[in-house]
């Protein structure tokens, strides 16, 4: 289970998608900065991290951004100062992903809205953060958005991920993994209460590896899916500054069963 806290890791950074990817693109020159606090935790074993991501608008609808780079300031069992081996060394540097969002429509209430999008996972974690592992890998997606009004949209993503293989320990012994292809589905309903700057949101997500895992170049299962459910609410104090609080809960066994708590505070630009 604690493997499963470590890769749970990269889910949790993502959290919501009302906090960085799944609204329209908008205009060229915009940006945002999102400062992150992650805890993810289940019966045994907790996370706390601290990942940054910023994104810009090159030109009307096309955007490229900077993701997860953070800190991660535990990841271990609960209690484990009371282990006869202590408490393992799991604090460090996360990798980066870099993305980049097209959108194929115009935005417009009414009028459905396609987008595109492409994340590249560059491998710069400490090893202490993820026990070695940290593949090389890309995913992809296409972006569905529909603005009903002012204060209702909804947003949804389909993608797929593929992770290159990678050489990690598994039980102290030196090993090349290769993950499964991964499928993952979102949706989010969001709705604005505009006279008090609040906006609240539902959110569920799905994944499914569609192909096995692979140790040394040998089948190691992959079967695993995992389902999220996501409520969250953000809180608007100028047309630069915002707020957002979210809670997920997650279930599975792909990265296990957990809860996940996150605060961002972002700044528009």
């Amino acid at each position: 289970m604690f493997k499963k806290i470590l890769l749970a890791t990269s889910l949790a950074i993502s959290s919501s998608f009302a906090t960085l990817n799944f609204f329209p693109v908008g205009k060229a020159h915009q940006g945002q900065v999102d400062l992150v606090s992650v805890y993810v935790w289940n019966d045994d074993f907790s996370t706390l991290l601290f990942p940054l991501s910023v994104k810009y608008n090159v030109i009307d609808n096309f955007e490229l951004s900077l993701q997860k780079i953070g800190y991660v300031a535990w990841s271990e069992p609960k209690d484990c100062e009371d282990l006869p081996q202590g408490c393992p060394e799991s604090s460090g540097f996360t990798a980066m992903t870099v993305g980049a969002r097209y959108q194929f429509m115009p935005t417009q209430p009414f009028t459905p809205i396609f987008a595109g999008a492409v994340d590249v996972y560059i491998p710069l974690s400490d090893k202490d953060v993820n026990n070695g592992y940290d593949p090389f890998g890309f995913y992809g997606a296409l972006q569905y958005i529909q603005i009903f009004s002012r204060e209702l949209i909804f947003g949804s993503e389909l993608g797929m991920k593929w992770l290159f293989e990678d050489e990690c320990k598994e039980r102290g012994v030196d090993v090349k993994k290769e993950e499964g292809v991964q499928m993952t589905a979102k949706g989010e309903l969001d709705y604005s209460f505009t006279a008090i700057r609040v906006t609240t949101w539902v959110g569920i997500e799905f994944n499914k590896k569609f192909t096995e895992d692979k140790l040394n170049g040998e089948d190691n299962g992959g079967d695993e899916s995992q389902i999220d459910f996501r409520v969250g609410a953000s809180y608007k104090f100028s047309p630069m500054f915002m707020l957002k609080l979210n809670f997920a809960y997650s279930k599975g066994d792909l990265d296990g069963d957990h809860k996940t708590v996150n605060s961002i505070f972002s700044v528009m630009f």
